[in-house]
């Protein structure tokens, strides 16, 4: 079957959306009330639906004076996961970001997150080294998590 899925960026989602796909998967990091806060804290959302059904989301700030990006959150639901929706979500944002003239998007997983680590690598991000690498821009990195960055060309 042919799936229609629908990405949008900007758009006035309702926050019961946005939690609908973000508590599940990062409730062992975030109260109901924290999570507000974080999506509230976003200055970019990308969303991606079916069938008017939020099924992944994105959030992203500004950071730096370098025009970077810095990924805050990024979820597909459970249910979904491994059919494609999280590559074209990325795909979307790395093209936005690139039309943009924004330089990097950097981002924070967890270091035992195996499937994260593959898919970040294999839609080009690459391992950072906060310790060799320091930039006050960036937001800091914790012991538990892995630090990655994707430099956009803008050719």
């Amino acid at each position: 079957m042919n799936r229609k899925i629908r990405i949008s960026h900007h758009r006035q989602y309702p926050l019961a959306d946005l939690e609908e796909v973000l508590y599940p998967l990062f409730q062992k990091y975030y109260t109901n009330d924290d999570l507000r806060v974080t999506i509230e804290s976003a200055n970019h959302v990308w969303c991606a639906y079916e069938n008017d059904e939020c099924i992944g989301c994105v959030l992203i700030t500004d950071i730096g004076s370098n025009h970077g990006l810095y990924m805050i959150l990024f979820g597909v639901k459970q249910c979904e996961q491994g059919r494609g929706i999280g590559g074209s979500l990325l795909t979307s944002i790395i093209k936005w970001s690139r039309q943009n003239h924004h330089t990097f998007i950097y981002l924070h997983t967890e270091l035992e997150n195996q499937n994260a680590i593959r898919f970040y690598e294999k839609m080009g991000f690459e391992k950072y080294d906060c310790q060799s690498n320091s930039n006050d821009d960036l937001p800091q990195c914790g012991s538990n998590v892995l630090p990655m960055m994707l430099v956009i060309s803008n050719s």
